[in-house]
């Protein structure tokens, strides 16, 4: 089975209440047309089944998403552990990240369904701590 793997291509926060700001990930999809459809299944069967989990391996994590219901899929985000480690210890701490897969400038005006996930933070900070550069 191939895992598509993606690469960080910008980090930010997305308002999803009044005062709640979640932390967003944008990612280029395009050439996986089963990840980009996720949100729209999720919008209209429900959340799901989702686990996550996350290594490291040098200045790489690599956070890996599988959901088994209401479909099966499984992908994952590299990120750069010294550019991204404050931002991944914000998604640990808010134990939820969203996937943004569409253009992010025309997201007020478009309102695209992106992809939400709820993340096992305890375990993502772990592997942050056993990295040696993380302080619990």
């Amino acid at each position: 089975m191939s895992v598509p793997v993606f690469v960080t291509q910008e980090i930010g926060r997305t308002l999803v209440d009044e005062n709640k700001w979640m932390p967003t990930v944008t990612i280029d999809v395009s050439q996986s047309p089963q990840v980009a459809d996720l949100a729209r299944v999720h919008a209209i069967e429900g959340i799901g089944d989702v686990s996550t989990h996350a290594i490291r391996q040098d200045d790489a994590v690599v956070l890996g998403v599988q959901m088994t219901s209401p479909v099966q899929a499984i992908f994952a985000v590299a990120f750069s552990f010294a550019q991204h480690r404050e931002f991944l210890k914000d998604v640990a701490e808010a134990g939820a990240l969203i996937f943004a897969t569409t253009n992010v400038e025309n997201a007020i005006e478009d309102q695209p369904l992106w992809l939400s996930v709820d993340i096992d933070g305890g375990a993502l900070l772990e592997t942050l701590r056993n990295s040696g550069d993380l302080r619990k």
